[in-house]
Order: structure tokens, then sequence, then C-alpha cells
């Protein structure tokens, strides 16, 4: 979790130097944030592939990002993709901002060391914006994917206001014409243009989604308030008995501040200010997937224990991952598996912010 990241309105890493110490998100999460912000990136999958044949040559423990692999090698590594289409994909990936080329003067990738001088050259394909740039696309993949669920809907709602015009007329040129254009490429934009011009024909209610307990300004974890959820289970218990006392208690809340200050690892990710328990939210759905916790998880996470209880929880998880072996296992073990009734999100980073810390037993 502690990748390069750009400046953000809680200050930004003290050093920028990578070592084997630090704990890079993995390969296939980096390149599942990409596929799903590929819609507002403007890349194609194949020009993901190269990236991720790139990335797969870079050693677990370096003090660099540079790719040293040869056309030949990259090649293979993509199944026998030919040179010219692999220098496309490299320029590609320049032009959104995702890698640097750093040529040598016969144009050959590799290191030299100044013993001297305790220095070194590199020449190569510097991945070093891909990884400056991750908390960013992660935000990018949410909006994308909210993007993507806006679009679904409206092309739902469409279909649903013409079916009364092709009930009363199978015949109807107009609203067949429209339903055929629900086949091509439209933005939000032009699908909400034309739902308008159609009949309101559909019943749509509206829903906070959870809003009006996350955006309170301070969250309790009584037993009679909503933001906590009970589910008893009895399913076989497959997590580690390891999991810490978080039990609530009557009265105890919870504020933006404290959740802050008891964070601190969290927020520092943030690219903008913190301000209230919405930004929360949208954080921590930034913060997952780049901890290794998907989409599903997260979601059922949600429906167990709610929308603002389950962000705080990626918070804290993110305070303690470097004793965290698995993170998407131990936030499902928190949120939705056999333990999840007697865990309060609130009495978590309460503890995180005692002075004697959750003792967090990997997972």
């Amino acid at each position: 979790m502690t990748f390069i990241h750009a400046t953000a309105a809680f200050g930004s890493r003290a050093s920028e130097v990578l070592s084997a110490d630090n704990a890079l998100p993995e390969r296939h999460i980096i390149i599942e944030t990409l596929r799903k912000a590929a819609p507002l990136l403007g890349l194609k999958p194949t020009v993901i592939a190269t990236l991720d044949a790139m990335l797969s040559c870079l050693a677990p423990k370096r003090n660099h990002n540079m790719v040293f692999a040869s056309n030949m090698t990259l090649s293979a590594r993509r199944n026998g993709l030919s040179e010219r289409t692999l220098r496309r994909h490299a320029a590609t990936l320049m032009e959104a901002g995702l890698l640097e080329r750093k040529d040598s003067a016969n144009g050959k990738r590799f290191t030299r060391y100044d013993p001297a001088h305790k220095q070194s050259m590199h020449f190569g394909f510097d991945l070093s914006p891909l990884f400056c740039k991750l908390g960013e696309i992660a935000a990018m993949a949410v909006a994308a994917q909210e993007q993507s669920e806006q679009i679904a809907y409206l092309k739902s709602k469409i279909r649903a206001q013409l079916r009364p015009l092709l009930h009363a007329d199978p015949n109807d040129s107009q609203a067949l014409e429209t339903l055929r254009k629900l086949r091509n490429k439209l933005t939000a934009d032009e699908l909400a243009a034309i739902s308008k011009t159609l009949p309101k024909a559909v019943h749509e209610t509206a829903s906070d989604g959870g809003k009006a307990c996350v955006l309170a300004p301070a969250m309790s974890a009584n037993d009679g308030q909503n933001v906590r959820h009970h589910q008893r289970s009895k399913k076989e218990n497959t997590e580690e008995e390891s999991v810490p006392d978080v039990s609530p208690q009557p009265g105890e809340t919870l504020t933006l501040g404290e959740l802050v200050t008891a964070c601190p690892e969290a927020a520092s990710f943030s690219l903008r200010n913190i301000e209230h328990f919405g930004d929360v939210v949208a954080h921590a759905q930034t913060l997952a997937p780049m901890i290794g916790i998907d989409e599903t998880t997260y979601t059922q996470g949600v429906r167990t224990i709610g929308v603002l209880p389950s962000a705080i929880t990626v918070w804290a998880i993110v305070q303690c991952h470097d004793r965290i072996r698995n993170a998407g296992a131990y936030f499902r073990a928190l949120t939705s598996g056999a333990k999840s009734r007697d865990f309060d999100a609130v009495r978590f980073i309460k503890r995180l912010a005692s002075a004697s810390p959750v003792q967090m037993a990997p997972t």
C-alpha cells in the first residue's frame, strides 16, 4: 500500500525511494484497476496487456521501476506481438502519462553503476509515472464504473418507457428507431436526452443509498441506531480466530476528526480534502481495490454492516496493512463472516486511536 502518490491534502511521503520493504499493489490489482479505468484513460485492452507484460519484468524487490527487458522478451511475453505494435503501445502509454522512455546512446536497455560515487544510470522503460498515478487511476476506475451503471440504468429506463408505445402499436416507427439507437455506444447525456422525449411511464423512487447515516456529523454504535446491522449466521467458521475484539460500547460515537487522526495512512492517499463522511466513503471505494478488496466483497460488506461502517473499516485496514497478510480476506471476515455480528467499525477505530492499538493477527 506504500506506493508513491501525488501530494495530497494530508501531506505526502517523506521519501520517494522504493525499497525491498515497499508493499506496492500486486500486479493483477494494478491491471484490474487499469481495465476498469480504461474508458476514461482511452486505453485499449491490447495496450493494457502490453503494460502487464512490462510489469511482469519488474523484480519484486528493487529500488527502481525501470524495465530492462528487450523487445524480443516483451514480444514473447505478449505471445508473439510484433515489435512495431510494441513500439506503438509504448507510445500510447507515454501519451497517457503512464510511461517514460530513457534511451541509451545505442538504444539498449541496461543499468550502469558507479562505485566511486555510489550512483547508477538506468536506461529503459520507466514505470514510475504509473505508480505515481495509482490513486488517480483508482478514482477514475470508480468514476468509470458509476458511469457504466448510469448508462445501464438509462437504457433500462428507455426500454421501459417504450414498452407501452410498442404494446399499443407494435409497428411504431419512432419507437422502433429508438430501440435501434440503444444498440449504439451512447453517452449518459445522450441517453438522458432520449429519455426526456419519451412519455414518463416508469415509477422511479428516490434512494439515499445509505447517505442519511453517511452524512451524519457523528456515527453512533448503539444497538438502537441504524448504522449497525446484526447478522446471525450458522455457516461454518472459516475465518481466523484472532479477529480483534471490537464489540460496541453503548453511546460511543465517531467524528470525522477522530477518523482522520486514527487513520492518517488512509487520509494521506486522498487527493482532495476530506470534509465530510461522503468523502470518506468515496475515498474508501478508491482504496479498496488497491489493497485487494474486490467489488463483490466490498458490496457484501455494505449490505451486511452498512455504507459508512464498511468505508471506515477499509480506512482502518489501510492503517494496519503491514500487519495483515490478506486484506480482502480480513475485510470479509470482519464485515460478512461469522463474526460480523460482533464487529463494530466505530470500536475498531477507537482501538486504533487508543494508546494500545489493536493487535492485528494476519489472515
